[in-house]
């Protein structure tokens, strides 16, 4: 079962190759999605550990890739969840990132999706708003 949540898109003025190379590195989450605290390589991926109090204080995660997509699967606490990033190159040589966030399980019950699912749309734009000045920032490593 996968449900797509929502979608949220951004413009990185930085190259494909350096959105595809920050995306495909977990390490590098803690630069951008700010409440992850500690990312440490474990079997078949990696273990995320976050500040506060999210849905999945702790989760492991696999990252793949194909083409010009990224994708995350994330099974935590709470949730199970995928977001796939999809990387489109512009005429000015900027990347459009797509962010599909979906769930893998159904949620749990006590869980308001329909009540939640906006303000975790902004937060995750949010996220990918700072995503894509680290991107920026760092276009000039390819």
């Amino acid at each position: 079962m996968t449900k797509t949540l929502f979608t949220n898109r951004i413009l990185a003025h930085a190259s494909l190759a350096t959105v595809r190379r920050l995306l495909a590195d977990p390490l590098n989450l803690p630069m951008w999605a700010t409440a992850v605290t500690t990312v440490a390589p474990a079997m078949d991926g990696y273990m995320l550990e976050r500040a506060g109090a999210g849905l999945n204080p702790s989760e492991h995660l696999r990252v793949t890739t194909h083409d010009n997509q990224v994708i995350y699967q994330g099974v935590g606490d709470q949730l199970a969840y995928q977001v796939t990033f999809t990387l489109t190159v512009d005429a000015s040589g900027q990347t459009m990132v797509d962010e599909q966030v979906s769930l893998l399980e159904e949620a749990p019950s006590w869980l308001p999706l329909p009540l939640i699912k906006p303000v975790m749309q902004r937060d995750f734009q949010r996220k990918l708003n700072q995503f894509a000045a680290l991107a920026g920032a760092q276009n000039n490593d390819d």
